[in-house]
């Protein structure tokens, strides 16, 4: 969906948990939501070469991803942990083990080899790169950037990703898919299409 389109529908944390998100990434909506959002990944990144073939683009293409159950698949974790909590996920982020969800990351291996660069913006701490860097070295997983909150910043996801993806943009590159599992992944702009993945584990807003 174009970025400036972005409305989150009506949203409460009661409808979110550990068990219901599990629950429902086994169901076919869970499936079916999943490929649409793939599928229009592709799509949007084969108009920007048609049209890049044209002459009608400016910039360097970029692809930004979000990476916890988005590309990084916790499940693993959650099906164990009976509520959420930061010092149990930030306990299974330092393992460094965990899966990646097959469909995203085949869609960004083939957005690289297609000329895009990636760059993963994250709500994760900085405090935690080094162990979020060995997770994607051991998934052989080909990035541009990783984009981190800084330690100690409370501040919405929003507030955070917003200016990250306007850092990317300063770079010279443009966005031409945010991909996320968050609507506030998608919110702010600085994006041309952006595509949301279901996930009924976790709201964060």
């Amino acid at each position: 969906m174009p970025a400036n389109d972005i409305k989150p529908p009506p949203l409460n944390e009661k409808d979110f948990g550990n068990r219901v998100g599990i629950d429902f990434s086994k169901t076919s909506a869970y499936k079916k939501e999943t490929d649409k959002s793939i599928a229009d990944a592709y799509a949007a990144c084969k108009k920007y070469l048609s049209e890049k073939e044209k002459g009608a683009t400016k910039g360097l293409p970029a692809v930004v991803s979000d990476l916890d159950e988005t590309l990084i698949d916790n499940r693993p974790h959650f099906e164990k942990t009976p509520e959420f909590n930061w010092p149990a996920f930030e306990a299974w982020i330092k393992k460094a083990d965990a899966p990646l969800l097959p469909k995203t990351a085949a869609f960004l291996q083939w957005a690289r080899k297609n000329g895009f660069a990636i760059f993963f913006i994250t709500g994760r701490r900085e405090g935690l790169r080094a162990d979020t860097i060995n997770n994607l070295i051991k998934r052989e997983v080909a990035y541009d950037g990783l984009l981190m909150r800084k330690d100690g910043d409370k501040g919405s996801a929003e507030a955070v990703k917003v200016p990250l993806r306007e850092q990317v943009e300063k770079m010279g590159f443009t966005i031409v898919v945010n991909i996320g599992d968050q609507w506030s992944d998608l919110q702010g702009g600085h994006a041309y299409d952006c595509e949301k993945l279901p996930n009924k584990i976790y709201l964060v807003e």
